[in-house]
């Protein structure tokens, strides 16, 4: 994984892994928890298989860091919604999920640096 050279060599640049991380799923939550401006989005992957540590990291120290995506339209939207709403997550963590987390890093006003 290059990721963590270009997250160190560009601080401020914000990164979203897209189709998941398989079959590196724990050098990608590593590198998430290493670096705040570098996220992960689910497509390509239906809720119901994503891996315990996923889940977990979901729920805990990274409820900022995952975004739902569908794939559509090899894997419906509506599949999608309703594996993530069985998903065991804390209380809050899923309009994360699903909404927030996209919000905030896609569409949040910019902060140049001066």
């Amino acid at each position: 994984m290059h990721l963590d050279r270009v997250c160190l060599d560009f601080p401020q640049l914000k990164i979203c892994m897209a189709h998941g991380a398989d079959p590196w799923w724990g050098v990608a939550l590593r590198l998430m928890i290493k670096y705040r401006n570098l996220h992960l989005m689910t497509s390509a992957y239906s809720a119901r298989y994503f891996p315990p540590e996923l889940v977990h990291f979901m729920s805990t120290r990274g409820q900022e860091k995952i975004l739902f995506a569908s794939d559509h339209p090899v894997l419906p939207t509506e599949r999608c919604i309703k594996e993530a709403c069985e998903l065991d997550l804390r209380p809050g963590v899923l309009d994360k999920f699903l909404y927030a987390n996209a919000e905030r890093l896609f569409f949040s006003p910019r902060k140049p640096r001066h």
